[in-house]
């Protein structure tokens, strides 16, 4: 009697637990499709601008003992992340109507009235906002900040170059597609300047506070 008791009770208990077993799979299957409904991040193509420009930068100069040079800047834009970029520039100074300098040295005056060189890295922000109010926002345009390291040299004499100065900035600025192949690119900002006192070596270093300020119209590819 006992046997069929226990019998009875197990026989209850087997067929009690199948439905509970299969509410628990059928409650439990819902949240398997949360997985394949999260969108797949978008893959990340990295751009690159190569630039040739003048403008109001450095290389500039008008009148004075170097003359009237126009500036040339050739550089590049490497995107390495979707809002933010590194970049450098190679700058020069071509004078204008040079003439010879110390002839009784036997030495030339540069046509070339300095050389520079930039490295550095912006962040490009504000986009969502950009692409909200329908302006163009696309890789490596709009307003941006950046820290850039810059030196600089002055041929005062053919071949020789001095280096003049070397500076740390930080800059605000904004850079904006004219076109299919133009760009604009306008900054500001303060910063640090170690300068040369002398020609000579011995001369020494100033620490002074730097301004980089430039506006730039550039041929892209």
């Amino acid at each position: 009697m006992r046997r069929q008791f226990y019998l009875s009770v197990f026989l209850l208990a087997a067929s009690l637990s199948s439905p509970l077993a299969s509410l628990g799979q059928a409650t439990a299957e819902p949240a398997a499709p949360s997985v394949a409904e999260a969108a797949p991040a978008p893959d990340f193509r990295p751009a690159t601008l190569f630039k040739l420009g003048t403008g109001f930068t450095r290389g500039l100069t008008i009148g004075g003992f170097m003359g009237t040079a126009i500036p040339i800047v050739a550089g590049v834009e490497r995107q390495v992340a979707p809002a933010w970029s590194a970049y450098g520039n190679v700058s020069s100074g071509w004078r204008i109507g040079a003439r010879t300098a110390a002839p009784e040295r036997g030495t030339r005056a540069a046509y070339i009235t300095e050389l520079g060189l930039d490295l550095g890295v912006r962040h490009y922000y504000n986009k969502e906002k950009r692409q909200a109010a329908g302006r163009a926002s696309g890789p490596m345009v709009g307003n941006y900040v950046a820290l850039q390291a810059t030196t600089s040299f002055t041929p005062y004499y053919a071949p020789k170059l001095y280096h003049e100065v070397s500076a740390l900035s930080v800059l605000w600025g904004t850079q904006h597609r004219l076109g299919g192949h133009g760009l604009l690119d306008a900054y500001v900002g303060p910063g640090i300047e170690t300068r040369r006192l002398g020609m000579r070596r011995h001369d020494g270093l100033s620490v002074r506070p730097h301004l980089q300020v430039g506006i730039k119209l550039s041929l892209v590819r």
